[in-house]
């Protein structure tokens, strides 16, 4: 078959569906016509380097692109909207691009809430929180109810449009690409002719001296992409260099991989090999201890196309390994390594599988340059987070000069809160929270939308929406471990008070409140476990572990923590029961971390 075949055979396929899932998304007939001829027109231009690339997902976001950039430049056109279908692309249109497009993806794209997800770079929490929000915004806008909105939705699936065949498409991309490239040749041409005109004019520029240094230094700055594709193996971590994290043992390089193709991921957490979709260059070396068989060291490299793109690939992969997603493993630590020219991310993770195993994850970002170290091992050892940082920094040492990135050997290591995860960052994350027992599945969490409380326990019946200025809540469960009652869970709720001293009396109040809790309720028995720590800001908590008799055979079972910060306060309820339930110490420690993320409220 050939290319133009193959070409032929998917536009047959898919055009249809790429013009409904774009038309939900924008509104309008025509632009999303268009805007789906645009992207198969950039498919077409781009097929020879599409091999092992999801074609449909690729598509239907150039069709978004292009549609949200003809709504841009034309906001004031009347939209082709049909008049049985304008409540719901009117509500659809009011919500936030992200979520709007979810919503297409889950009903008109028949795919999954994690591919769906994917394809918008969200991760799973964050893609299951825009679904929830954004239906429940459509139901109260149509005022009717889910099964009533995904019926219409689907019902857009009936809207079409006279797209034209296959060798039409083909023949429009050769004519636009033939006119980029002759208006590139003109535009350099005025470049050039300008250049003259700033040489010979000095009654516009009279000489370099008088140009702002700013200027000069952009004009004088080397060209980042060619230096850095000039990259190597031997740019690379060494054997020596990386036994500084057991010099115990010796070390040997398993593997040395240059493969763009290959989509695999070489570490825990990550999505996919590279946080780049497109990079230029990029580099995979593994190490492996010739003393122990379960200790391995991985070394990333990816080399962008700009030094925009590496900054997106570093916001990607501290979100990946932040808010890892997979069952039973959990964020531990996270340090800062302190730089004079930018700051380098520690994570240190561990797996409650069977055999336990310590991940740690150092991600820095030079340039355009992205250097990842992973080492991990069984156990909960883990190397000293010094020399890590030390080896992290040698690793963007060696190529931060062709990076455009800043050198030195100047860092200091400092214990910091967690990197921010998804749209409230104030909460807890699913990757904070302990396993239970031998539930081998993830947590999942979700907002509440409620005027109650749903951390309040039996004892204090606490209450923010008073005296805080703002409160929200978040529950989290796991969805898939059956043999879990109902009622088990995690519950938080965040409120900011207008001032310390106010947040401090509602902690006080609540406080007194549980601590009468025996005396005003004869079925409840509590005992209080109260710790302080002023580690990394000042995070107070207090936490107690709670049962109520329900009946002669059934008890309610709860932990329950105030934390505050500031002038924050996170109430932390476990609900649980005698076999799956936390310790004091594990629970405590869950209750400093809600502490930590507290400090990512804007």
């Amino acid at each position: 078959m050939t290319r133009a075949d193959e070409f032929t055979h998917f536009y047959n396929a898919s055009a249809a569906h790429t013009f409904t899932v774009t038309y939900a998304a924008c509104g309008d007939r025509d632009m999303a016509r268009a805007a789906t001829v645009d992207a198969y027109q950039r498919l077409w231009r781009n097929w020879a380097k599409m091999d092992g690339h999801e074609l449909l997902p690729y598509v239907r976001t150039e069709a978004w692109k292009s549609a949200s950039v003809r709504r841009g430049t034309r906001p004031l056109r009347k939209r082709d909207r049909d008049d049985a279908q304008h409540p719901l692309l009117t509500a659809l249109g009011e919500l936030p691009s992200d979520a709007r497009r979810l919503i297409v993806l889950l009903t008109l794209g028949g795919i999954d809430l994690p591919s769906a997800s994917r394809e918008l770079d969200l991760t799973s929490t964050e893609g299951m929180e825009a679904a929830n929000t954004s239906l429940a915004e459509l139901e109260r806008r149509l005022e009717t109810d889910l099964s009533d909105v995904e019926e219409r939705l689907h019902a857009l699936s009936a809207v079409q449009a006279d797209l034209p065949d296959p060798a039409y498409v083909r023949s429009a991309a050769r004519r636009g690409q033939r006119i980029n490239t002759l208006s590139l040749v003109v535009g350099a041409v005025v470049l050039l002719l300008l250049g003259g005109f700033l040489v010979t004019d000095h009654s516009a520029v009279t000489n370099r001296a008088d140009v702002p240094d700013r200027e000069k230094i952009g004009a004088e700055g080397t060209d980042l992409v060619l230096s850095a594709s000039k990259l190597n193996e031997d740019d690379l971590l060494t054997t020596k260099q990386v036994s500084r994290l057991n010099p115990d043992d010796s070390w040997k390089i398993s593997a040395t991989d240059t493969d763009l193709e290959r989509s695999e991921p070489y570490a825990t957490c990550p999505q996919r090999r590279f946080a780049d979709p497109d990079p230029q260059k990029a580099f995979v070396r593994t190490f492996e201890s010739d003393g122990k068989d379960d200790e391995h060291v991985a070394q990333s490299i990816e080399v962008s196309r700009s030094i925009e793109a590496a900054e997106e690939a570093h916001r990607r992969l501290v979100r990946w390994y932040a808010d890892c997603q997979l069952p039973r493993v959990q964020l531990t630590d996270s340090y800062t390594v302190e730089r004079p020219f930018g700051n380098f991310t520690v994570l240190r993770l561990r797996s409650h599988r069977s055999p336990v195993r310590t991940f740690t994850v150092g991600l820095a970002h030079s340039g355009t340059i992205n250097s990842v170290v992973v080492h991990e091992q069984d156990g909960a050892e883990a190397p000293d987070v010094e020399d890590f940082a030390a080896t992290l920094n040698t690793s963007i040492m060696k190529v931060c000069d062709r990076s455009g990135g800043n050198c030195s050997r100047e860092i200091n290591v400092k214990a910091t809160d967690p990197p921010a995860i998804g749209k409230q960052p104030q909460f807890l994350a699913t990757v904070d929270l302990p396993p239970i027992e031998d539930i081998d599945h993830v947590w999942a969490g979700a907002p509440v939308n409620s005027q109650e409380n749903p951390a309040a326990t039996p004892c204090e019946h606490t209450e923010f929406s008073g005296p805080a200025a703002s409160v929200d809540s978040q529950i989290f469960v796991i969805p898939n471990a059956k043999k879990l009652p109902k009622k088990f869970g995690i519950s938080e709720t965040v409120g900011t008070f207008p001032s310390d001293k106010e947040a401090k009396k509602f902690v006080k109040k609540l406080s007194k409140r549980v601590k009468s809790c025996e005396k005003d309720n004869l079925a409840a028995d509590v005992s209080k476990k109260k710790t302080k720590t002023r580690n990394r800001g000042d995070i107070s908590t207090a936490q107690w572990r709670m049962t109520f008799e329900v009946s002669k055979d059934e008890s309610s079972h709860y932990r329950m923590a105030l934390v505050r910060r500031d002038n924050h306060v996170a109430q932390v309820t476990f609900t649980s029961t005698p076999h799956y339930d936390l310790n004091d110490k594990t629970f405590g420690a869950l209750a400093v971390r809600a502490g930590q993320r507290l400090s990512h409220i804007k």
